[in-house]
């Protein structure tokens, strides 16, 4: 079932099945959860899990944001594709303007197709959510460095926080 955050509620870190390896993502998750609310959390922010198709990397995003919601009802979450986050720009002014304390984009590597204009865009939503201590999370199927036509400023906000890869059960 979803909602108006954007979340599934079938996605829990119960039945996140887990490849070995894969303990460092997870607990890099929980420490969001854990830590979101505090004042400042840059260990952890943003949170930018990489890894192949099928590795598990939107079960654990939404497990992040329903784990959250669980434990503060009251915390403002939007869970949210690249694709239609960045379909034009007036969709990143919309999640600018609604500050959430956990923003969460999946695929993020979607970026790379973007024109420059929404690129910046997007910079912007990224200063603001993060100088206001607001918590991001980011998945992608590769690391930052490996993005392409990516802005370097965005790169280089990408791997301020945590960067884990994800290991997909194939291979």
């Amino acid at each position: 079932m979803m909602n108006n955050t954007g979340l599934n509620n079938k996605y829990q870190f119960e039945n996140f099945v887990e490849k070995d390896g894969n303990d460092l993502a997870k607990k890099g998750a929980l420490a969001v959860v854990e830590n979101l609310g505090l004042k400042y959390n840059p260990q952890y922010n943003p949170l930018y899990i990489y890894g192949e198709s099928g590795s598990g990397k939107t079960h654990l995003l939404q497990a992040i944001g329903n784990k959250v919601l669980e434990n503060n009802p009251e915390k403002r979450v939007k869970y949210i594709s690249a694709v239609n986050l960045l379909e034009n720009e007036l969709e990143i002014q919309k999640v600018r303007s609604e500050e959430f304390d956990l923003l969460i984009v999946d695929d993020i590597q979607v970026l790379g197709e973007k024109d420059i204009l929404i690129q910046e865009k997007f910079f912007n939503l990224f200063n603001s959510q993060h100088f206001k201590n607001k918590q991001m999370v980011f998945s992608s199927d590769c690391e930052p460095d490996q993005l392409e036509n990516v802005h370097f400023r965005l790169i280089a906000r990408f791997k301020w926080g945590m960067t884990v890869y994800l290991a997909s059960f194939e291979g």
